[in-house]
C-alpha cells in the first residue's frame, strides 16, 4: 500500500476529511517542531508555535494552487512565523510564557548532555544549513524530499548539506579543544 501524496491528502482536507491534515501533521510535524525548537529553544514555545503554523496552514489550504510543494509552503510559514516570535520576543511582546523543561523526566541524562550540545551547535548553523540537516538526517527525508521542501535543485541540496555538515564537524572539533 503506497502512502498519498500531499496533493492527495489536501484534496481530502478540502473535500471535509479531517484525516487527511492529521496526515499531513505526522508527516510534516516532527521538522516544523525542530525549526521552532531551532527559534524558541524551548520545547513548550517549539510546540506551541508548531501548532500555530499548522493552524495558519489549514485556515489557507484552499489558496494553496501547487499542491505538489505543501511541504515547502509549510516550511516557508514556520520559517515566516519564528521570525515573527524573534521579532516579538526581542520587543517584549511576548503574550504567553513557556513552561520550562526541567520537569521533563529524561531517561538517559548522558545522551541527553551529548543530543543538547548537538543542538546547540545546530542551532549556530545558518538558517538553511539547519533546515537541510533537519530534514534530511532528523526527518529521514530522502535527498529527492528534502531538496523540495527547501526548493534546490539536487547539486544545490548537496552543496547545502555538505558545508553544514562541514560546519557542524568544525564546531564539534572546536568544543572538543576548548574542553582540553
Amino acid at each position: 500500500m503506497t502512502k498519498p501524496s500531499d496533493r492527495e491528502l489536501i484534496q481530502a482536507v478540502l473535500a471535509g476529511e479531517k484525516t487527511g491534515y492529521e496526515k499531513l501533521y505526522d508527516r510534516y510535524g516532527p521538522l516544523i517542531r525542530a525549526i521552532c525548537y531551532d527559534t524558541t529553544r524551548n520545547l513548550t514555545d517549539a510546540q506551541d508555535l508548531a501548532q500555530d503554523v499548522f493552524m495558519r496552514a489549514y485556515e489557507k489550504l484552499g489558496r494553496l494552487r501547487d499542491r505538489d510543494i505543501f511541504g515547502k509552503w509549510i516550511v516557508g510559514i514556520a520559517r515566516f512565523r519564528c521570525k515573527e516570535w524573534r521579532r516579538r520576543r526581542s520587543q517584549g511582546r511576548d503574550n504567553y510564557v513557556g513552561l520550562d523543561d526541567t520537569g521533563l523526566s529524561i531517561a538517559n541524562p548522558s545522551n541527553d548532555d551529548r543530543i543538547e550540545r548537538l543542538r546547540e551547535m545546530i542551532t549556530k548553523l545558518p538558517e538553511k544549513e539547519r533546515l537541510a540537516l533537519h530534514t534530511f538526517y532528523l526527518q529521514d527525508k530522502s535527498a529527492d524530499s528534502a531538496r523540495r521542501i527547501i526548493g534546490l535543485s539536487r547539486s544545490g541540496f548537496y552543496r547545502l548539506l555538505g558545508r553544514a555538515r562541514k560546519r557542524l564537524e568544525h564546531l564539534l572539533v572546536k568544543e572538543q579543544e576548548d574542553i582540553r
